[in-house]
């Protein structure tokens, strides 16, 4: 889901026996993430893990589980943290997944020597410390946060999703063509799992692509050109003019993990 922006709404899970556990253990390699560290932390952050991406290693990655029955005002000042006045009117659960991705965030800039914080613009979308970009995500208990060095070229953006099978095939048209709904019948994978997919990936792309364009562009915006199953990436394309450098045609590859109940979609 996108860290503030706009969303298609909250998927949750279903038939998680679905896919394999993926067990987290220090010095876990797989083909998104390369896990350094991994932890129990605290009645709200329950478990924490820290490492690099595989094929990016300036760029570093925290997932983190938390409990949203856990969450207290009081934790934004535990770890420092500022409270943005965009959560005066949240509800809880709205601050406790605002502040999951921003400990994230806050623990790899940290480990970065950075001081900064996380900040949130009027549209909602993350300020980075100066010299670093990033990208934010969380659903239903579990957060994930990404960061590199602002010169190391990358572009950010990472989505995290439950899975719903019939929220996936009920919405498929919102973010999907028939061209491209007929290419991910034949991809290989479940339908659903497919269509997940393609739906965090494009939030994935509005998410890296967003702090260059500075608009709003919806899931018409990138079509699906390809997912390749063995290597587990993808390959969107845009479908119109977003910037004179972002033009209609020019393709962003991406990686995606599916992950015990949910997916995860990476571009940078």
């Amino acid at each position: 889901m996108r860290d503030g922006y706009r969303t298609c709404g909250t998927l949750i899970a279903f038939a998680s026996n679905m896919l394999p556990m993926r067990k987290h253990i220090n010095l876990l390699i797989d083909k998104m993430f390369t896990s350094q560290l991994s932890h129990s932390c605290s009645t709200f952050v329950m478990h924490s893990e820290t490492g690099f991406i595989t094929q990016f290693p300036a760029m570093a990655y925290c997932q983190v589980t938390f409990d949203a029955t856990a969450y207290q005002d009081a934790l934004f000042s535990e770890y420092a943290i500022p409270f943005p006045p965009v959560l005066d009117k949240a509800v809880a659960k709205r601050r406790a997944e605002y502040l999951a991705a921003r400990y994230a965030a806050r623990q790899l800039l940290q480990n970065a020597e950075c001081d900064g914080h996380v900040g949130t613009s009027p549209d909602r979308e993350p300020i980075w410390p100066a010299g670093w970009c990033g990208s934010l995500s969380h659903t239903s208990g579990h957060a994930i946060a990404i960061i590199a060095p602002r010169n190391a070229g990358l572009t950010p953006g990472i989505d995290i999703e439950m899975f719903d099978a019939k929220a996936m095939r009920e919405t498929a048209e919102m973010f999907t063509s028939p061209e491209e709904r007929r290419l991910l019948a034949a991809c290989g994978l479940a339908y659903e799992t497919a269509l997940l997919i393609v739906f965090s990936a494009k939030e994935s792309l509005f998410k890296a692509l967003y702090p260059d364009v500075k608009c709003f562009f919806g899931f018409e915006a990138a079509r699906i050109c390809s997912i390749d199953t063995a290597a587990e990436t993808f390959t969107l394309e845009l479908t119109q003019l977003l910037t004179p450098k972002r033009k209609q045609g020019c393709q962003f590859n991406g990686q995606y993990l599916i992950e015990e109940n949910r997916v995860i979609t990476l571009i940078a």
